[in-house]
Formats: C-alpha cells, sequence, structure tokens
C-alpha cells in the first residue's frame, strides 16, 4: 500500500481533492483536521486565532492505527491530508502532494470561508513563506515530493494531475517547481500588503 500525503495551506483544495482521488482510486483516506474535532485530539481552542491547538501526542498513534488496518485492506493507495500533514512519521510516507495557492486567489478562498481578518492573514502568509512545502522538506525525505499550483486549475485538472503521478505517467515537470510567492511579491512589491 502507498501512503499518500496531501498537504498544503487550508483553502488550496486538500480536503475536496482528497475526497474526489480517493473514491476515483477506490482507496481510503482521513483529515488531520477532521481527527483534532471527531476524536478530540485537542489540548484547547485557542479563541484568538481561532483554531484548535492539536495534541499530536495522541493524534500520531491513533493514525498509526489507521493506518495499519488499512494495510490489512490491501488497499492500494492510503490517502493522508491536512496543513499539518508533516507530522506524520517518514516511514509511513511514500509520496507527498502539496497544493499551493497564489495569496490572491487564496485570499478570496477563505474569505468565501467567512475566515476572521485575522486568520485570513495567518494563512496568506503561511503560504507567502511556503510553510506546508518547509515543513515537509525539513523531514528530509527521500520519496518523490510535487507542488501543484491550484490557483487555476480546476478539481478535474488537478486530480488528473495526481493521478499521472501516482501512476507513473509522463509529467510536465515545469507543472511542480519551486512554488516562490515570496520573490514573486516581492519583485512585484506587495510585501507589505500582507506583512506589517
Amino acid at each position: 500500500m502507498e501512503i499518500i500525503i496531501i498537504t498544503g495551506t487550508p483553502g488550496c483544495g486538500k480536503t475536496t481533492i482528497t475526497q474526489e482521488i480517493s473514491q476515483l482510486e477506490k482507496s481510503e483516506y482521513i483529515s488531520l483536521n477532521e481527527l483534532i474535532v471527531s476524536k478530540r485530539f485537542y489540548e484547547n481552542y485557542d479563541k484568538k486565532r481561532d483554531t484548535y491547538i492539536a495534541d499530536f501526542d495522541k493524534m500520531i498513534p491513533y493514525v498509526i492505527k489507521v493506518i495499519e488496518k488499512a494495510k490489512e485492506k490491501k488497499l492500494k493507495y492510503f490517502f493522508i491530508e491536512g496543513h499539518f500533514a508533516d507530522i506524520i512519521p517518514k516511514k509511513f510516507i511514500d509520496l507527498v502532494i502539496i497544493l499551493r495557492c497564489h495569496p490572491d486567489v487564496l485570499r478570496k478562498r477563505l474569505e468565501k470561508r467567512d475566515y476572521k481578518e485575522s486568520k485570513i492573514r495567518e494563512n496568506l502568509q503561511a503560504e507567502i513563506l511556503g510553510n506546508s512545502t518547509n515543513y515537509i522538506l525539513e523531514k528530509d525525505l527521500r520519496c518523490p515530493i510535487y507542488e501543484i499550483n491550484t490557483s487555476n486549475k480546476s478539481i478535474d485538472s488537478i486530480i488528473k494531475i495526481i493521478k499521472d503521478i501516482i501512476n507513473n505517467e509522463e509529467i510536465n515537470l515545469k507543472s511542480f517547481c519551486n512554488i516562490d510567492w515570496l520573490c514573486e511579491l516581492s519583485k512585484k512589491n506587495r510585501l507589505n500588503e500582507f506583512f506589517d
């Protein structure tokens, strides 16, 4: 069974994409964000940041048990999605897909979710700095890692890219290299729109 991590900043499309690709591949998935609430894997709620503070010491053993049960089913793939998917021990990661989104597009997506301005700003900063990518790279994984810019792609086109990746189809590598919003915004003298 191949374990595929789908990560990225909130609003980049992780949950929707993971649900769709999991169904198409007749596989299973877990959403780390959903687990925090449904299994009460949190220490408390941060009202200022409008988010739960996850208890990873409780969550990780549970996720490992879920992975082991999935292996018994002899599934071809098992997907794990979440913006903090870098918590998964590296021995359980076979492939990583990081969904990215241009900050201007991401802002609109997060506004549609009725996020508070402070939460929108925090997530935009995380996306600009490439936090999801950086946290994955810090794990020093020996598996393939792909970044996909979801800004102007349909769900179907993103699904096709991911299917091509997991089925080892020939891929246009230009679609998956070094997404750098920080450099782009800096060149356009726009960083002060996102950072104090």
